[in-house]
């Protein structure tokens, strides 16, 4: 006879040591690592044995289970059951592909936890120093008996003279601006004196850029009122400008 029921006292069972789990995608994580094999295919069957192998071990140790671990047990259940049912022609959905879905994103999570624990370590490690701030200076009574005036007024011209130095006024420059209308009528006279107005070398005399730009401006507007017309000898040689007689219609120039 079994000597521990003779002494009246329970058998003692067997010690299981079990990791701490967080849920049961911890817990199937965990079994799919055991088993070293690929997340994206994951053998069903051994995965479900073992699941509910881990279950009965939490019973065992009188540990309370929680409603979702049950869920899971049911869900590979029923994932074991639909693998081994024939597949019909035109599914080609993978009756694991929502829980291998299901266990990569909690992996993510997982992993950037960790990584934030251990900023948090690291952290806790690094003090943070101190630094002492000086002393306040002591106040110091100054008789006005003992002051040099004229070291205190250099020392004021001094420091007037650095700050115009150091802070110069605001140089404000009024934008130039050409008016098309005005280059118009200037570059109409222009041609009708000349009759062949070298357009390009005009333009390259001109000592602002945007003046030069306004007066392109104006050559194209004279050419599509039909008052001068443009031409080349060859391509990319100067540009000429010449009247065809029409008048400036005044009436039909631009402000701008």
């Amino acid at each position: 006879m079994d000597p521990a029921v003779v002494g009246g006292e329970a058998p003692l069972r067997p010690s299981v040591v079990l990791p701490v789990f967080e849920g049961p995608l911890d817990l199937l994580l965990h079994l799919v690592r055991e088993e070293k094999v690929s997340i994206w295919d994951i053998p069903i069957a051994r995965i479900c044995a073992q699941y509910h192998e881990a279950l009965r071990a939490m019973e065992e140790m009188d540990l309370e289970i929680a409603g979702e671990y049950l869920v899971y047990a049911a869900w590979l259940l029923l994932i074991k059951s639909r693998l081994l049912l024939p597949r019909h022609e035109g599914e080609e959905k993978d009756p694991r592909q929502e829980l291998v879905e299901r266990l990569v994103e909690y992996e993510k999570v997982k992993a950037a936890a960790a990584e934030l624990a251990g900023l948090v370590e690291m952290r806790r490690g690094v003090e943070a120093v101190r630094f002492a701030a000086p002393p306040a200076p002591e106040d110091v009574e100054l008789d006005l008996e003992d002051v040099d005036v004229l070291a205190l007024s250099r020392a004021l011209r001094q420091v007037l003279e650095r700050h115009v130095r150091e802070h110069p006024q605001t140089l404000q420059l009024e934008p130039i601006r050409f008016s098309v209308r005005e280059k118009i009528i200037e570059l109409f006279d222009l041609i009708r004196r000349q009759r062949s107005f070298p357009l390009l070398s005009h333009l390259l005399t001109r000592p602002d850029r945007l003046e030069s730009v306004t007066l392109l401006l104006a050559a194209l507007e004279l050419v599509r009122l039909g008052t001068a017309r443009s031409h080349q000898r060859r391509p990319f040689a100067e540009i000429y400008l010449t009247p065809t007689g029409t008048a400036l219609p005044m009436d039909a120039l631009t402000d701008a």
